[in-house]
């Protein structure tokens, strides 16, 4: 598949981030791929992130920062203002050009902690996300850095 095929893909993949719906999680397979999959909130567990994070493969938001490490599938965000919002990613896992997961990794820890979700995504697709710095009393976020992508 090209280059640009795949940015295509990715571009059209994020576009739909925002329109899945609340429910069961369902793990996603290459093969065959349902309608996708509710979507999924995770909360942050507090932790120290691996060496050398932040680095250029991260999203450096105002206000939240959010790392992907491909070992053991795992976002690491960290909430970097005093302001009472939190800090996520928002992801979305495309595979064979179809939406299998969407969701969310929701940093609530408290200005300059680092947080993680684990993930298990399948191999050789493609994460759309998103840093975004999102008030949880309102339920809205507040500002969204530019996309990026990972080939997990």
């Amino acid at each position: 598949m090209s280059k640009n095929r795949i940015i295509t893909i990715a571009a059209a993949a994020l576009m739909g981030l925002v329109t899945t719906l609340a429910g069961p999680v369902t793990a996603a397979s290459a093969d065959d791929l349902p309608v996708p999959p509710a979507f999924e909130y995770n909360t942050a567990v507090a932790g120290t992130p691996p060496a050398g994070l932040p680095n250029s493969s991260c999203i450096v938001h105002p206000g939240a920062t959010v790392c992907f490490v491909a070992d053991g599938d795992r976002w690491w965000v960290r909430d970097t203002a005093a302001d009472s919002a939190s800090a996520a990613a928002y992801w979305q896992n495309v595979v064979n050009s179809k939406t299998a997961r969407s969701g969310r990794c929701l940093n609530s820890l408290g200005n300059g902690t680092w947080g993680y979700c684990s993930k298990n995504y399948v191999e050789a697709s493609i994460l759309l996300t998103e840093a975004r710095v999102f008030d949880a009393s309102e339920g809205v976020t507040l500002s969204r850095s530019a996309p990026k992508t990972y080939f997990p």
